[in-house]
């Protein structure tokens, strides 16, 4: 199956996603504002090994409207795809906000849920998360739109990978660029993540395995937050990139993409 892009109704509202590959399910959760698009070519690259299921969050791309952005809404919505495509338990794989997006779907729903890839992401809103977040906020009100894009790679890969891969900033700056139909989406996300939210006190009973992912030059999630996330998981392992930013799963390039496919795998 290829790219197969499929919309259903969701118990908040439209929710939009597509479905690549055969094998284990694999879910992967965006962060704030993006859709889908966002991925690139990893959903065709996973799909190799993994039915890998690719959501718009609530408010953007095929999700737009509905019931206002929530992360126990989006779990919801996650759930209520699993249970259109027939998939008992699906591992998921969330970056940034859809690493918290994910815990709560472990959270609320643990029989669903097989594995855990988190990646740059922090169980609670601390200070530094508040600050950067508002950063973030205000980015999305540049106009044009496209022009978030250009700011969020900028902000979120580290120096050594821009000196490295100049090409690659480009490109993801596109893919990070806003439709002007999800402006308004996005921003209703960032005001909801903005009123704070505390997984510390779940972590213990989310007791499936997990694999957390930080790097060290992260700006936007601090490095500390993420490994105090791991450390509150009963069963996860921390892994730490010393020269990655934000982006940490494009930074690491094939060796983290080949830890990440070797740990979903069991």
């Amino acid at each position: 199956m290829e790219g197969e892009s499929i919309t259903i109704e969701g118990p908040g509202g439209p929710v939009g996603f597509s479905v690549t590959g055969s094998g284990p399910a694999l879910v992967l959760v965006a962060g704030l504002g993006s859709t889908r698009r966002i991925w690139g070519s990893l959903p065709a690259i996973l799909g190799q090994r993994f039915t890998v299921v690719c959501p718009d969050n609530r408010g953007v791309g095929a999700s737009r409207g509905g019931e206002a952005f929530t992360l126990a809404g989006a779990a919801r919505d996650l759930v209520a795809i699993l249970d259109h495509l027939g998939l008992e338990r699906a591992s998921l794989l969330g970056a940034s906000m859809g690493g918290a997006i994910a815990l709560v779907t472990a959270r609320d729903a643990p029989a669903r849920v097989e594995r855990l890839v988190l990646a740059s992401c922090a169980a609670h809103l601390s200070h530094h998360g508040r600050a950067s977040l508002g950063l973030l906020s205000r980015l999305l009100e540049l106009d044009p739109p496209d022009l978030v894009g250009l700011a969020l790679a900028a902000l979120t890969f580290a120096p050594p990978f821009h000196e490295r891969h100049p090409s690659i900033i480009r490109e993801v700056g596109e893919l990070y660029g806003l439709d002007p139909r999800d402006v308004e989406g996005a921003r209703a996300q960032a005001r909801h993540l903005l009123e704070g939210w505390d997984l510390r006190p779940n972590l213990p009973d989310i007791r499936v395995p997990a694999l957390v992912v930080a790097g060290r030059r992260d700006a936007v999630v601090s490095v500390e937050d993420t490994e105090l996330l791991a450390s509150g998981l009963p069963h996860a392992t921390f892994l730490e990139l010393p020269d990655a930013g934000h982006s940490v799963l494009a930074e690491g390039g094939v060796p983290v993409l080949e830890r990440i496919q070797d740990f979903i795998s069991g």
